[in-house]
């Protein structure tokens, strides 16, 4: 079996990573987090954001709280860290990656390291179910319908209530219609002061949620955040992203003819994703055979991308990786 060579834990903090960059098991997490995830001058933070998930794997949450500490990345109580959500790095499909010949034949006729490659699965997989698993829903930016709101409701003559789609209420008096005003007005000055205040982001959405204000936050992303809706990605979906990445990986790349094998290697790249894609469980072994029972090529990841050419990928949002996809 082949082995894979352990990623140490590098213990750097996300706005950090660029500290990652002399990691070379990283290197192909490099390459695709920088397209996909860019963040500050082009050094994404999702490397060490992925690096930090899977030293973590294993730790329990008390395990996981000393180590925030000793990197000084939360500032809370054992307590509050509880609190926080939590889903684990899952790299239980190890062993199917390892042990699927014509998957590892195709790696090597890439001439690809077989533990960068693993590491680039597993952070590709990772970031895919962080934003379509139990994510946070985007919808339409909450101030862009504030602002939208607050600008004519200071100009309006009359407020008109509606209950079940039928109107129950207006109101016309000015001195009513002066209080919301003046109470709109007090929670926008409200919220401005949290937001250009120095407090860290997690401190800033706590004081936001205790005043009812939790859909504000600073930047326009996280504006968008719905912190009750939750929603997963179809399982296509999940797919889809899933090839778009691992093709910019290997779009550049060209197979070899690998010397003294005696089986047939696919250099196909699509086949390769589909193997990928079995060997993480989003489909079943027929996504890991090139042809099927009558001698067919498989094109079924090719069918699914063709459904979805002129669609546009759902907005999702990342619980770890910080970022929209």
């Amino acid at each position: 079996m082949y082995q894979i060579e352990e990623l140490p834990d590098l213990k750097v903090a996300w706005h950090e990573s660029y500290k990652c960059l002399a990691e070379p098991l990283l290197e192909y997490v490099w390459e695709v987090a920088n397209h996909f995830l860019p963040d500050y001058e082009d050094v994404s933070a999702a490397p060490a954001i992925f690096a930090n998930r899977y030293a973590e794997r294993n730790l329990s949450v008390e395990e996981r709280y000393e180590r925030t500490q000793e990197m000084k990345t939360f500032k809370g109580t054992l307590e509050e860290y509880k609190k926080r959500e939590y889903r684990k790095l899952d790299d239980s499909f190890k062993e199917k990656f390892l042990t699927n010949e014509d998957l590892q034949n195709t790696i090597e006729a890439y001439k690809l390291d077989v533990s960068k490659f693993w590491y680039l699965l597993l952070f590709i997989y990772d970031f895919i179910e962080d934003i379509g698993t139990n994510a946070p829903a985007l919808n339409k930016s909450v101030l862009e319908d504030f602002s939208y709101f607050h600008a004519n409701l200071l100009e309006t003559t009359s407020i008109t209530l509606k209950k079940n789609n039928k109107k129950s209420y207006v109101v016309e008096r000015e001195d009513t219609i002066r209080i919301v005003q003046a109470a709109l007005q007090h929670f926008t000055n409200t919220y401005s002061n949290i937001i250009h205040s120095e407090q860290d982001r997690e401190a800033m959405i706590k004081q936001l949620k205790d005043i009812g204000l939790e859909g504000f936050i600073r930047n326009d992303l996280s504006s968008k955040i719905s912190f009750t809706d939750k929603f997963s990605l179809d399982i296509s979906y999940k797919k889809w992203k899933f090839t778009d990445m691992f093709l910019f990986f290997i779009e550049r790349r060209k197979a070899t003819t690998i010397p003294d094998k005696k089986v047939k290697v696919s250099k196909d790249k699509m086949m390769l994703v589909s193997r990928l894609i079995y060997t993480v469980g989003y489909d079943g072994k027929r996504y890991n055979e090139e042809y099927d029972s009558e001698g067919n090529k498989n094109r079924m990841l090719s069918n699914l991308l063709r459904r979805y050419k002129n669609e546009k990928f759902p907005s999702v949002i990342a619980n770890n990786y910080n970022v929209v996809s």
